[in-house]
């Protein structure tokens, strides 16, 4: 049934007990719906947690986020709700009771278009009061490659199949036809429904629950308290604000390059930040980045609207993230860029690309306003994606689609190295994909998964460890592999190092390590044929450190040697630190104090000035 848009019934104020109970409801609705989503979901990539959900006003404003969802998700679930409102025109032009719209259209609110979203709004007796949306990584969505991450494609159009919004559900129906016409365009069309269903069923879940809010504690409460989360998280944000010094800052970072025109060096991604108290405002002004690539390492204004915001969180976790935020934090984005790019230029490496050197940009940045509260480079995301005919004994030659991202290290920051082997900034909430379930789930084997020892950047707080990974065929039809990443041997360099840190080393990936027909690869590759029994060698960067590698207490230098996170060279080149090895076999390992003094304060002499103040 069609109705009224009710965006608020009242101004009365929430008490503050049952404002505090409702807020947190509205967190734990949006936790519940994609829990279900990833209970009955048939993809692998959306069970580990490339995945989010929303619950968001009649306006489309995001009014609440789950715990651990997909921060370029959750930047986007605004726009892309508000795109079917726009198409639509609320309940006016068709919005009704029952709906669930898909989209994943990267120009106006997605990210890449794996990426699916489903939109679904929510009726209480006749009026609109609020939507829900999911977000969650299909496997395939079509395009020239499997799984629909092509480096080398020239526009969207050999990425895959755009969805505008559109009606997948008609008053509680699935349409059929339309159903039938995306999984046309799918490669494994079986598990592309389910997740559809599953999709579809998380919506109801998020509809049940506001509901027994609602019934619970009456509508017009409800309403209230969402409107009055979003001036809750301003009004936190804004105090927050306020403690900083008003100023601005300019930082750049860059993708190594362009994959269709490598000669042309690299990109840059700048942003200009300016903090003002009247009106509480932070603006990141990003018109001195490049223009947009001739692949897919572009952002979108939505997802690097994303970056912004997610790179700010980090720096204040405190406030809740929701549309309030976005009353204090502007974007500036120079028309047709690297950052803001528009049709049809490609995406599907975004993340990979503007969006990873954004939330660079923004640590850099707060680093020099609060630099005991960010941290240096992180390792940059990477997309292994591979497709093909599993002809092994029992699998009934079914087609796969094979994703996997790959772990690496977080920058130090102040007090804390970096994670060792974590997963990427872009998805707090992603786990690392198990690789008991990926061998057992598809045709490959792993030869070796193992830190590499000194691929973090040295610092007072060093890095995180890089991952060292081979990944073997084992299907006789071997498989059609698709890369993306960055930071790699032929770029400007591995994650950044802060106040005196170290670089993370760069990523490295080979065909067929050690074999007669070894190939180094680049790091944007699509298409490459490996075979039955080849494999595929990788090595993600190290994070960067934080402070002086001079100023590690020799102790953690020491047991990051017993670890094997770093050799003896790095602890005595970087580090300063003299050790004896009285038995290598017994792990019998001393400091030798007065040497380490001694070196340390040679090599302090030996360096030239940086111009880069202390933390």
């Amino acid at each position: 049934m069609t109705g009224r848009t009710q965006a608020s019934r009242s101004e009365a104020a929430v008490d503050p007990v049952t404002f505090s109970i409702l807020s947190s409801a509205f967190v734990s609705l949006v936790d519940e719906m994609v829990g279900a989503l990833q209970d009955a979901c048939l993809s692998f990539v959306i069970y580990v947690g490339d995945v989010s959900g929303g619950l968001l006003n009649a306006r489309g404003e995001l009014v609440a986020q789950g715990t651990r969802d997909v921060a370029v998700h959750v930047g986007a679930l605004q726009p892309s709700t508000q795109a079917v409102i726009e198409d639509f025109g609320g309940v006016e032009g068709g919005i009704e009771e029952g709906d669930v719209y898909a989209f994943n259209d990267p120009y106006r609110g997605g990210t890449h278009l794996p990426d699916m979203t489903f939109i679904s709004p929510i009726f209480w007796e006749g009026d609109l009061i609020a939507f829900t949306a999911t977000k969650g990584h299909w496997s395939d969505v079509g395009g020239a490659t499997p799984g629909s991450m092509n480096a080398l494609a020239a526009d969207i159009h050999a990425e895959g199949l755009v969805i505008p919004p559109l009606k997948i559900v008609s008053r509680g129906v699935i349409r059929h036809d339309v159903r039938n016409l995306i999984m046309a365009n799918i490669r494994v069309p079986v598990n592309a429904t389910g997740d559809l269903i599953a999709h579809i069923e998380a919506a109801r879940v998020g509809e049940r629950r506001l509901g027994s809010l609602i019934t619970k504690y009456g509508l017009e409460t409800v309403l209230a308290s969402m409107r009055q989360t979003l001036d809750h998280s301003e009004r936190e944000l804004i105090a927050e604000i306020l403690q900083c010094p008003e100023g601005t800052w300019v930082t750049e970072d860059f993708i190594d390059y362009d994959p269709q025109a490598p000669e042309e060096g690299p990109v840059p991604v700048s942003v200009k930040m300016t903090i003002q108290h009247d009106p509480p405002r932070v603006t990141y002004d990003m018109r001195g980045s490049g223009p947009p690539v001739r692949s897919g390492m572009n952002g979108t204004r939505g997802s690097t609207t994303g970056a912004l915001v997610a790179g700010t969180k980090y720096i204040f976790p405190k406030p809740p993230m929701n549309a309030g935020w976005l009353r204090i934090i502007r974007a500036v984005f120079p028309e047709t860029s690297v950052v803001n790019a528009v049709r049809p230029y490609a995406v599907c490496g975004e993340v990979s690309g503007a969006y990873e050197k954004t939330t660079a940009c923004v640590q850099r940045l707060w680093a020099q306003v609060l630099p005991h509260r960010s941290f240096a480079g992180n390792f940059n995301l990477e997309y292994v994606v591979a497709g093909g005919i599993d002809d092994r004994p029992g699998r009934h030659s079914n087609y796969f689609v094979y994703y996997h991202w790959h772990t690496g290290g977080w920058g130090g920051k102040y007090g804390a190295d970096g994670r060792d082997c974590g997963a990427a900034i872009f998805g707090l909430g992603i786990l690392n994909q198990s690789s008991e379930v990926i061998e057992r789930m598809w045709p490959v084997t792993f030869d070796r998964l193992a830190p590499v020892t000194d691929s973090m950047g040295a610092g007072r707080w060093r890095g995180g460890a890089g991952l060292e990974s081979v990944l073997r065929v084992e299907n006789s039809g071997g498989v059609r592999l698709s890369y993306i990443a960055d930071r790699g041997e032929d770029g400007p360099g591995g994650p950044r190092g802060l106040f005196g840190g170290r670089d993370g080393i760069p990523i490295r990936v080979v065909k067929n390590l050690g074999a007669d027909d070894e190939k180094v690869l680049p790091i944007y590759f699509a298409d490459e044929f490996i075979g039955q029994h080849g494999t595929f060698y990788h090595v993600s960067s190290g994070g960067g450190g934080y402070g002086d590698p001079l100023e590690r207490d020799p102790d953690a230098v020491l047991e990051d040697v017993l670890d094997r996170y770093i050799s003896l060279e790095s602890a005595r080149r970087d580090y300063g630190v003299v050790i004896d090895v009285r038995d290598a076999d017994l792990l019998e390992y001393r400091i030798d104090i007065e040497a380490t003094r001694a070196l340390r304060t040679e090599l302090r002499a030996a360096r030239p000035p940086t111009g880069e103040t202390k933390p």
